[in-house]
């Protein structure tokens, strides 16, 4: 995946992106990566020989590395902080599921 294609794609956790290419989406090094991989908080794909990652880890990778230049962030920090992004983005689609079995008259606006 080239990095025009990775700037328009549209996000599907079936795609697959290197270290490198996250890296470079993300605006942090390989190397931090790596140490978030260390972390367990940045969690490769374990069928493939070199370290890649699903593309559901975009989104949440580019919020938590803006977090960390605008205050200053540590990696570790960076680390609890991604845990909590991705709890963030399962209880907002847990919710959205939720609500979608709502019926329609019994919606707030």
């Amino acid at each position: 995946m080239n990095h025009a294609s990775i700037e328009s794609f549209t996000l599907d956790s079936t795609e697959v992106m290197t270290l490198t290419e996250l890296a470079d989406c993300c605006g942090m090094s390989p190397a931090e990566l790596d140490e978030l991989v260390d972390y367990n908080a940045l969690v490769p794909l374990t069928s493939l020989p070199e370290r890649a990652f699903s593309a559901h880890w975009l989104t949440p990778m580019r919020v938590a590395a803006k977090l960390r230049m605008d205050f200053d962030l540590d990696l570790f920090t960076v680390a609890m902080l991604l845990e909590k992004l991705i709890q963030i983005e399962l209880l907002e689609r847990q919710v959205q599921a939720l609500q979608a079995l709502v019926p329609s008259h019994l919606r707030q606006s």
